[in-house]
């Protein structure tokens, strides 16, 4: 049996800003396609920090490498779901790194849409994962 991991549920097309993007840049792309938070990569791809909007808000500083929080936690696609979901106890999302580089994002949302489209058999007890309940075994 395969367990479900944080590449089952993980956003693949990750918004992201350069290190030296301006915060106004920032705050506009978190406005924009509304999301919380800003996974900082650099030009290889990697992952180097994550700007938040309460970085932005409480911003000191010009650029996202001067706000960003820059001890990030990750996870790897495998990664176990109940894993994820300890994290998430702590933080609202958790960027999806591969060898260094970014591969999604899992945030809570992703989590609570995998919980709900979660369902036990009637008659088997088996959990089936779809929008609705499954009719028959």
């Amino acid at each position: 049996m395969k367990y479900a991991t944080a590449q089952d549920i993980m956003t693949s097309e990750v918004i992201t800003v350069a290190p030296e993007a301006r915060v106004e840049q920032a705050a506009a792309a978190l406005l924009q396609y509304r999301v919380t938070c800003l996974p900082v990569v650099d030009a290889g791809g990697n992952v180097v920090g994550i700007v938040s909007d309460h970085d932005v808000i409480g911003a000191e500083g010009h650029t996202a490498q001067e706000i960003m929080t820059t001890q990030v936690i990750t996870v790897s696609p495998d990664t176990s779901l109940e894993e994820v979901s300890h994290i998430l106890k702590h933080l609202y999302r958790v960027p999806v790194v591969q060898a260094g580089k970014l591969v999604g994002l899992v945030s809570r949302t992703d989590l609570l849409k995998r919980i709900a489209q979660r369902w036990t058999c009637s008659v088997c007890g088996a959990l089936v994962f779809d929008h609705a309940a499954p009719r028959l075994c």
